[in-house]
């Protein structure tokens, strides 16, 4: 949108820069997709893409990512690799939930994208300080690297204009990767604590640092792909090689699902948190003061939050609680598809 006021000069409007931190992961692929289509449409600037061990190790998150760019059809995007495991305790691997390589049944094309010599810590502190209090800074996997980044620069979360990240569960929801714990934190929760810490300082001597916005399992198991979702994709999108790549991925999602009692269909936690940081309106927040549990026996990787002030310490994260669109995750889920649709 422009302004076109007298004596105004008008101009495109400045596009928001955006770094995802991803460990692809089927529903990192389609908040991969669905970040190039709104790169593309002119509404953001994917500045960075930065690859975390996840389920499967860093070379595969790695191919992942610049595969999935070159089937959206990416412009250049830098690409660095990060943290290949957990930051202080052995990583725990699980290809039973994403596939062997990370892309469940899709068979990935090889690649000529170049990888940026960067650390992928190094990334996100140069990313930021290109961008200072513009960068949108999205998480969707383990917080590992991130941490690494704030270990560079303390500053970090002073430079940045956000961070949404995909992780925890809140407000009593169960985990679901022990009762208490999500597979993002509960793999790595040191590094998720430490983002918290760093967070509490930055507010505790500067309060217009904005929270640290978190998406648990009780949001984002709300955001549910079906067969028949994938196959609107692949009608809408005539049939393009992406949506045939993304399609076959899913449907291991799918099975995953199944495998464990949740019905033939896919919670995509990922997505729908990318959506969420381009469109941070949208989110029902509570403040609250957020640590990591990083010794208990049975509640290691619980994400504690503090709502009644019991701490005394101002707010260091924002948890999103609901969405105030109509349709909620249905409706964010269909934007998606044919966001991801527009990419033939």
């Amino acid at each position: 949108m422009t302004d076109s006021s007298p004596g105004v000069a008008s101009g495109p409007t400045p596009r928001t820069p955006v770094l995802l931190d991803c460990d692809p992961g089927i529903d990192d692929a389609l908040a991969i997709a669905y970040l190039v289509s709104e790169h593309r449409a002119g509404s953001i600037d994917l500045a960075g893409l930065v690859c975390t061990a996840g389920n499967v190790g860093l070379d595969d998150t790695v191919a992942n990512a610049l595969a999935w760019l070159d089937l959206a059809g990416a412009p250049p995007v830098t690409v660095a690799a990060g943290a290949g495991g957990a930051i202080a305790i052995p990583h725990v691997f699980t290809p039973e939930t994403h596939g062997h390589r990370g892309a469940g049944h899709a068979e990935l094309p090889t690649t000529t994208r170049a990888l940026d010599p960067r650390d992928g810590a190094e990334l996100w502190v140069d990313t930021a300080r290109a961008h200072p209090g513009e960068l949108v800074g999205i998480v969707t996997g383990p917080s590992s690297t991130l941490a690494r980044a704030l270990e560079l620069e303390p500053a970090l979360p002073r430079l940045l204009r956000r961070l949404v990240v995909m992780g925890g569960t809140f407000r009593g929801h169960p985990g679901n990767t022990t009762p208490v714990s999500e597979w993002n934190v509960d793999v790595d929760p040191e590094a998720a604590d430490r983002v918290c810490l760093a967070w509490d300082a930055a507010r505790a001597t500067d309060p217009t640092v904005a929270p640290a916005r978190w998406c648990g399992l009780n949001l984002t198991e709300r955001a549910v792909w079906t067969p028949e979702r994938s196959r609107r994709l692949v009608e809408v999108a005539q049939g393009s090689t992406l949506s045939r790549h993304l399609a076959d991925a899913l449907r291991f999602y799918f099975e995953f699902h199944d495998s464990v009692g949740e019905g033939y269909l896919a919670q995509v936690h990922d997505p729908l948190v990318a959506w969420l940081a381009l469109h941070p309106e949208a989110a029902l927040t509570e403040p609250v003061h957020l640590r990591i549990e990083c010794a208990g026996e049975h509640t290691r990787g619980m994400t504690v939050e503090d709502r009644r002030g019991h701490r005394g310490r101002p707010a260091n994260a924002e948890i999103v609680i609901d969405l105030s669109v109509p349709g909620g995750a249905v409706a964010v889920l269909e934007e998606v598809t044919v966001s991801i649709a527009d990419l033939r």
